[in-house]
């Protein structure tokens, strides 16, 4: 099972390899700025400093949790006990998508963001440093990790962060009725085909013409490309970019319906 997805994985980073574009080859101006601006820019804020060396002491943190995994599994290993320093290493967002993250928060000045999979927190950290942000919704179903991230968000004092720790689907419901408009939503959680098309489909009636979708790890499985795919298609969705770990969806009004691969 494991070396199969990691087959398929490595054909399809070869395939994105060979199709993604830079900004020489893109002719839109929306997508040219946000590709220039948002995607290739880079920004180091002195207070992600302080997020990375929360992640620092978390890599080097060997207690063991019990893990209640609610979605896709883990590809490393099938224990439910492990140390919280395997958990930071292999479930943590990586600084760089992160970053990306919180410049997409900034381009459309996000007020209201709802991320899927809380994991330790970190990530959750980043989206909450953008000024622009008010309210964040972050879902964990595992109660022993959101213990821990909630530990670490007392420590970063931030107010915007609420953090609920139940499986989902209920804990979109509860979201949901406090809400009525996301501005970015973070699918970063329970990484299967049906999952991910579930909650697509829970949550589009609170997207607008200026919401952006992020869904991580488009390419971690056959599952997750074929959800990929069909998302694409999706009536309300005008533009799409794979950038191979994770994928972007637009539905702004005045695009044309196109997909792009694009390189970082």
């Amino acid at each position: 099972m494991i070396f199969s997805q990691k087959l398929f994985q490595l054909k399809s980073y070869f395939n994105y390899w060979l199709e993604a574009m830079d900004e020489h080859s893109l002719h839109s101006p929306f997508i040219y700025g946000f590709y220039r601006d948002v995607i290739i820019k880079e920004n180091t804020e002195a207070i992600f400093q302080g997020i990375e060396n929360v992640r620092k002491d978390l890599l080097a943190d060997n207690r063991e949790i019990k893990i209640n995994d609610l979605g896709a599994g883990s590809s490393i290993t099938k224990s439910v006990n492990r140390r919280i320093s395997s958990i930071a290493k292999s479930a943590l967002t990586s600084s760089k998508d992160s970053r990306l993250y919180y410049r997409i928060l900034d381009h459309i000045q996000a007020q209201n963001v709802l991320e899927l999979g809380t994991s330790l927190g970190i990530n959750t950290m980043y989206l909450a440093s953008n000024s622009f942000v008010k309210y964040i919704y972050t879902i964990e179903g595992c109660q022993q990790t959101a213990a821990l991230a909630k530990t670490n968000f007392s420590s970063y004092k931030t107010n915007k962060i609420n953090l609920i720790d139940q499986p989902i689907e209920k804990a979109l419901d509860h979201v949901f009725n406090r809400i009525n408009s996301l501005d970015v939503i973070l699918f970063d959680a329970n990484h299967t085909y049906e999952a991910t098309l579930k909650y697509y489909k829970k949550c589009k009636p609170y997207m607008h013409e200026h919401s952006i979708l992020i869904f991580d790890d488009i390419h971690w499985s056959r599952g997750m490309t074929l959800a990929w795919e069909e998302i694409k298609k999706e009536i309300e969705v005008t533009l799409t970019i794979d950038l191979y770990d994770l994928g972007l969806v637009f539905f702004k009004k005045n695009l044309e319906k196109e997909n792009y691969v694009l390189s970082r």
